[in-house]
């Protein structure tokens, strides 16, 4: 992935270098000059990173360096805020007693010991740039203007997902027909839908799953997201909980969860979506999960599966498989058009007739048609279409990542923001529902969005939050019921599909879970933003956090902050 979220890192940081309260505090110690320096250097390099992006593409040493330059950028940006942070704390001083300034001046926040360790982390910082300034100077890259900025458009939350739903009816009836047709069997029988990611088997899950002769036939059914957790234990006690609506507070011992499984489905007529299956052990299925799954419910119960694998398809299958085909290509029109003419763009003769173009190179992938329709319904100009309808994005559709080239040209053309929030989001787990209000918190707390015009940070945040939706990089968006202690409120949450998911991680810079980090699939001194699951113990004395200087978000459940010290002394940003 050659955009490596290093543009606006690099405006951040040479924005900070700029700044008043910077300024002042770098004078007053006598190393501004260093600063100017820095900011310079940031400025230089900000001018020719569209062309390192573009020729990254074909160029590992490019590519290198930008990922070099990135982490350095981080740090540049760590020690500036270190200057803003000492100016805050001197402004919070003002009435302090005389005893307690004097003590000041022995202890770590002695303004001589501040002095020598910022110019030291300042000098530092400065000549790592310089030495890959000289770098770049070697790669020939030639100054260009960085693309517009996106202009920011009034968005609402009134979203119609059934209406983006095309050529899925003929799909829907006949697997309605063959869930409602196993009445008569007294085994449990098990049907999955299968094909490439980005085709819409959840979509189609959902619609079978919420169709009122499915809720009338079936005296329970459950929903269980599995992804890539296909462990016994975790299945079982979710559909537990589902069948209860309650929480399963039995330890992970196979037996008492099978007991408890009998009991609360016993012989109901159940359907079971288990969405998203990834595993490919003949084992965990036939040995683990099947005996304990097909073990209870009554006569007509069904398991649907949704997965990308036939293998898989083929493993757990007992009725007969689904594949699901791409849309034909009159369907696939209809859901791109709508898309991309919308919010101004009118639907022209010209535009039409390259939409169709850009249409078929999506090879009828929903999740493809939706990226691209939302990405032109920002583009007013023929030659900007047509500039997207040259270009190779359904070339290499086909394998594991179908859809990744047209995924990433979505993603570079958003703006830097947007970019920045929407990477961000890889610091949670796969499936993970988020809060949009505590989502756009974080962004704010983070720096990643600005304030433009008469819009504050909170309305930049909303649109940049309905935009990412609205694009499909930020999907599922529904209206939740919250209760906190006696009152009740609502609160709008969302996901990200998968396959979303993994291009947040390739362009996120330490965003990590605690697992990520435990099983070492993450460096530890490069780690910026960690989610740890609710579900996670975190041990006494782990030292988990050793190590970890860098770290500027911590997501955390409230029933671990009291293992959480170690983190704080550790980590100062």
């Amino acid at each position: 992935m050659a955009d490596l979220l290093l543009l606006p890192v690099v405006r951040t940081a040479a924005g900070k270098a700029a700044d008043a309260v910077v300024r002042r505090m770098t004078g007053m110690w006598g190393i501004d000059d260093d600063r100017l320096k820095l900011e310079r250097q940031l400025l230089a390099v900000q001018c020719k990173l569209a062309d390192a992006e573009i020729k990254s593409e074909t160029n590992q040493y490019i590519r290198r360096w930008m990922k070099d330059f990135r982490t350095v950028a981080y740090e540049a940006n760590d020690v500036l805020d270190g200057f803003q942070y000492e100016a805050l704390r001197r402004e919070a001083r003002i009435g302090e007693s005389k005893t307690r300034k004097v003590l000041n001046q022995f202890t770590s926040r002695s303004p001589l010991l501040f002095r020598l360790t910022m110019s030291r982390d300042l000098n530092n910082v400065l000549e790592k740039i310089n030495n890959l300034v000289e770098e770049m100077n070697k790669f020939g890259l030639v100054e260009h203007a960085e693309p517009p900025q996106l202009i920011c458009r009034q968005t609402h939350s009134g979203l119609d997902d059934s209406a983006d739903i095309f050529g899925r009816d003929d799909d829907k009836g006949v697997v309605l027909k063959l869930l409602l047709g196993q009445h008569n069997q007294r085994k449990v029988q098990v049907l999955p839908i299968f094909g490439m990611g980005g085709l819409g088997k959840t979509t189609l899950a959902k619609m079978v799953y919420n169709n009122h002769r499915v809720q009338q036939h079936f005296q329970l059914t459950m929903w269980h997201c599995v992804s890539e957790n296909f462990e016994a234990v975790a299945v079982v006690k979710s559909i537990i909980e589902l069948a209860t609506k309650g929480r399963c507070e039995l330890p992970d011992t196979v037996e008492l969860l099978r007991v408890r499984l009998q009991e609360v489905i016993g012989q109901k007529r159940y359907m079971l979506v288990l969405d998203d299956v990834w595993n490919e052990e003949v084992r965990k299925w036939e040995d683990e999960l099947k005996p304990l799954l097909c073990s209870v419910g009554g006569p007509g119960s069904v398991i649907l599966v949704t997965c990308r694998s036939r293998q898989v398809a083929s493993i757990m299958g007992t009725v007969g498989l689904h594949e699901l085909p791409c849309l034909r290509e009159d369907d696939s029109w209809e859901l791109f058009s709508k898309k991309a003419f919308s919010r101004g763009v009118e639907e022209q003769a010209e535009l039409v007739t390259i939409g169709k173009r850009i249409a078929k190179k999506c090879r009828g992938l929903p999740l493809a048609l939706k990226i691209m329709g939302g990405l032109m319904s920002s583009k007013q100009q023929v030659q900007e279409w047509e500039a997207i309808a040259e270009s190779n994005i359904g070339d290499n559709i086909g394998g594991k990542y179908e859809i990744l080239p047209i995924l990433k040209l979505s993603y570079r053309h958003l703006s830097a923001e947007m970019k920045q929030c929407f990477a961000f989001c890889a610091v949670f787990a796969k499936d993970y529902e988020m809060e949009k209000d505590i989502l756009i918190q974080l962004w704010m707390a983070n720096g990643f969005i600005q304030e433009e015009g008469t819009m504050d940070l909170a309305q930049k945040g909303e649109y940049i939050f309905y935009d990412l939706v609205w694009r499909s990089f930020l999907q599922d968006v529904k209206v939740n019921l919250r209760r906190f202690i006696a009152t009740s409120y609502e609160s709008i949450g969302c996901k990200m599909h998968d396959l979303m998911h993994d291009l947040a991680k390739d362009v996120a810079h330490g965003c990590v879970t605690i697992e990520e980090l435990i099983q070492q699939k993450a460096s530890i001194q490069h780690v910026r933003h960690m989610w740890i699951d609710a579900q996670y113990e975190l041990k006494p004395n782990s030292r988990v956090f050793k190590g970890m200087t860098s770290l500027h978000t911590l997501l955390a459940p409230s029933k671990s902050h009291k293992d959480l010290m170690e983190c704080y002394i550790t980590c100062k940003h």
